[in-house]
């Protein structure tokens, strides 16, 4: 038996503070799509069912474009089952019950046997977070998959997963969601849990390469496969500009530093370095340049450089630079702490951006 374990779709997600709103709604039909193709991959692949492990819609309510194009995906794919969770995004999204090929995962712990599989799984929530642990019960001579939606933690709490007390309890495979990055490891001497991250990145803080995760249950255990599936994928590099003569120079340095990046990839360039250069809207100039070329989907540029200064002089100044210098000389903090706290306020005395 093969199945994916996705999660963190989040349809109808906004995105207009990450690209501009024409850039944003073609993301968001992406994102939709993403679904679509997901669909077809998993027929390609022999998969005869897909797991998503909550948060298949990013707010509650979701639009009713949304609802229609994900549940008219599944009512029109019978061949696939479709096992689905709440996550903490979506806890609200009414989920149709006249679907033959669509399992959902309740309050309580609830199953979906077939072909010596079974998935089990709970949303957790303020009232189930203390008492879900000791309720799971595997099923025996099954391979057993438990899907759960949150952040990893020690104790007990509101969309919370506590790995510790899932270990030892016969699960094979923990599919977990909430993490947007792809993460795994091993739950005990038997299993393994694992978040496949989101399958589209929605902004510069998802950047790297996206997909789901195809489990294949074989001969009582189960194997994962990570494949990649973004239609985009974000990029989100430093830039130094240390040495840059102006904001020509600076252009030409950060156009270099993304050529090689595929024309179909948004891209983050944070500007580093110290500059002796006016550097007043350089993100702003380079931002244009290199948008204006039409050479990437989309170009973000984020300035985060600092004055090449005389430390020395500045100490010296009656001004709240000076003031702000001699105090942070009288911490005894390590270098590394200090040299940051220096650039972060250096950039918000001087009026810049801290995002």
């Amino acid at each position: 038996m093969k199945l994916i374990h996705t999660a963190d779709l989040h349809l109808g997600s906004k995105i207009e503070s990450k690209f501009p709103p024409e850039k944003a709604k073609q993301r968001r039909a992406e994102l939709r799509n993403s679904f679509a193709r997901m669909i077809e991959r998993a027929k390609e692949l022999g998969a005869t069912a897909i797991l998503v492990a909550g948060d298949a819609f990013d707010t509650d309510p979701a639009t009713p474009e949304d609802l229609s194009f994900f549940f008219g995906a599944i009512r029109h794919n019978p061949d696939l089952d479709f096992l689905l969770l709440h996550g903490n995004h979506d806890a609200g999204v009414p989920f149709p019950a006249d679907l033959s090929n669509l399992f959902l995962f309740g309050k309580e712990w609830s199953v979906r046997e077939k072909d010596g599989v079974a998935v089990s799984g709970i949303e957790i929530t303020k009232e189930n977070c203390a008492t879900l642990y000791d309720d799971f019960k595997p099923i025996p001579g099954k391979v057993n998959i438990v899907t759960l939606h949150g952040r990893l933690g020690s104790s007990p709490d509101e969309d919370v997963v506590v790995l510790k007390k899932l270990a030892d309890r016969g699960i094979d495979y923990l599919a977990l969601g909430d993490y947007h990055a792809r993460q795994d490891g091993k739950l005990d001497a038997r299993g393994v849990w694992a978040y496949p991250g989101c399958p589209e990145g929605r902004g510069f803080d998802e950047p790297g390469e996206k997909g789901f995760l195809l489990l294949t249950v074989e001969n009582g255990a189960v194997k994962t496969e990570f494949i990649p599936h973004a239609c985009r994928t974000l990029f989100a590099i430093d830039c130094d500009l240390s040495g840059a003569s102006g904001d020509y120079e600076a252009t030409e340095i950060a156009r270099k530093a993304i050529a090689a990046i595929p024309a179909k990839d948004p891209i983050r360039v944070n500007l580093t370095g110290k500059v002796a250069f006016d550097r007043t809207g350089l993100a702003e100039k380079i931002e244009s340049r290199l948008s204006g070329d039409g050479k990437h989907f989309f170009v973000s540029v984020k300035d985060r450089t600092t004055p090449a200064l005389d430390l020395d002089a500045i100490r010296g100044e009656l001004s709240l630079r000076g003031e702000f210098l001699r105090l942070l000389d009288e911490k005894d903090l390590p270098e590394e702490i200090k040299n940051a706290i220096l650039e972060t306020g250096l950039r918000a005395l001087s009026g810049q951006s801290l995002d």
